[in-house]
């Protein structure tokens, strides 16, 4: 898997992890902490796991190597990213570069 194909396939998992995210109906609100953890997947993105990539994370250089193409889609202005106090990746959620280029990926097929 070239860099492109790896950027693509990290690209379309970020946006159907986002996709779920806006169709999973929303925690009542006396669920206070449900509502709260909904509201900020909503507002900041995803919480970021290498377990959505499957076998592609299974070693630690196929987790690497994801992690590294999600920076670069960063840099490139597809995704923001957001570190915790530690500077460990947390969350992921896609820019509207981001989304026009999954839209185009899904259209691509």
């Amino acid at each position: 898997m070239n860099r492109d194909e790896l950027a693509a396939l990290v690209l379309a998992e970020v946006a159907r992890q986002c996709d779920a995210i806006a169709a999973r109906p929303r925690p009542p609100v006396w669920q206070s902490w449900a509502a709260r953890e909904d509201a900020a997947d909503r507002e900041r993105g995803p919480r970021y796991t290498p377990r959505w990539f499957g076998d592609a994370a299974a070693t630690e250089a196929g987790r690497v190597r994801l992690l590294r193409a999600l920076y670069r889609l960063a840099d490139a202005g597809m995704l923001t990213l957001e570190k915790s106090e530690g500077g460990r990746l947390e969350r992921v959620r896609l820019s509207k570069a981001g989304r026009d280029a999954a839209a185009e990926l899904r259209k691509a097929g």
